[in-house]
């Protein structure tokens, strides 16, 4: 039996199921051209089209409409057999794939509970930032700050986000921040460029017009690159920092970062923390108990969450 072309067929198959070339390039962990010219490779191989291109988008002509659920049915049983290959549910392993930002400030200081209990773990985790594809890589789970996920996941959400000002109690009291201001000018502020695709996810302008700030200095600043959540820039003291709660919330307890126009004054998130499995797949009692335990985490810190931004205490 020769079989050709996987790669192309696979970046097919993502295309249908995600509905674009960025959203398969993201799930993949390559770039939209590359996506199209594996699509386009396998055309010209067949010698007729797949997928109708235009402005708008892309579209499945009606062969490849007929095949999309078999070519996705086809690769979930490719993996199954890997699975099984490896004898992946013997042991006591555990892999997951989360952004490093969040495992550094989050998911880390809260595994020491799961430890005491399960010690014998063999916990694999990848912290990137890369959209890993959990249907052809090695991972059980996904921590995801994203929008819903494809069907061929399983997926629970965890909690949300919100954006507010950050920085030092000394940055707070050199600058004169306090909640009765009502201009930033002068301030230095720090920008996080690219932080996240969430469209929801405020930026200075955004969070200033929403709290009536003048608008006079809103855009002056450092700006810091793609994926920097900004949380280490603001404990040095070296600016104040629009930066999610989640990864914020353990320095803002400790007292070593203060929200200076109090937490009331954060702009939500549209996305969600989600953990994401894939559909269909056999987990092992100890990747079970795992995501029963994250589940119950989260719910625990989502109320914690709630009552913080609900809060109208008075200034740190």
């Amino acid at each position: 039996m020769k079989v050709s072309h996987l790669n192309n067929l696979r970046a097919l198959e993502a295309t249908l199921r995600t509905g674009s070339f960025r959203a398969a390039a993201a799930e993949l962990g390559v770039t939209p051209a590359a996506v199209g010219q594996q699509v386009r490779g396998l055309e010209n191989y067949l010698g007729r089209k797949l997928l109708s291109r235009s402005t708008r988008g892309v579209e499945a002509t009606d062969n490849a409409r007929r095949v999309a659920h078999r070519l996705t049915a086809s690769f979930l049983a490719i993996e199954e057999i890997i699975d099984l290959l490896k004898n992946r549910q013997a042991g006591n392993r555990v892999a997951i794939t989360l952004p490093s930002s969040f495992a550094e400030n989050w998911f880390t200081g809260r595994l020491a509970d799961f430890y005491h209990v399960n010690s014998q773990i063999d916990l694999r985790l990848d912290a990137s930032n890369r959209m890993m594809d959990l249907v052809a890589e090695d991972f059980d789970f996904a921590l995801r700050y994203s929008e819903p996920s494809a069907s061929v996941y399983d997926e629970t959400v965890l909690f949300g986000d919100y954006v507010l000002p950050v920085c030092t109690p000394e940055f707070a009291a050199r600058h004169g921040l306090s909640r009765q201001l009502t201009s930033l000018r002068g301030i230095p502020l720090v920008h996080l460029v690219g932080r996240t695709p969430d469209p929801d996810w405020a930026d200075w302008a955004r969070w200033g017009e929403t709290y009536e700030f003048d608008r006079d200095g809103l855009q002056d600043g450092i700006r810091l690159s793609e994926f920097n959540s900004g949380l280490q820039t603001a404990i040095r003291g070296q600016g104040l920092v629009l930066c999610g709660i989640v990864e914020a919330f353990n320095a803002l307890g400790d007292g070593s970062l203060v929200a200076p126009f109090g937490v009331e004054r954060a702009c939500p998130g549209g996305y969600q923390y989600r953990l994401v499995a894939v559909h269909g797949r056999e987990l092992s009692p100890l990747q079970i108990q795992f995501r029963d335990w994250i589940v119950a985490t989260a719910s625990e810190f989502r109320g914690q969450l709630d009552s913080l931004v609900s809060a109208r205490s008075s200034a740190d």
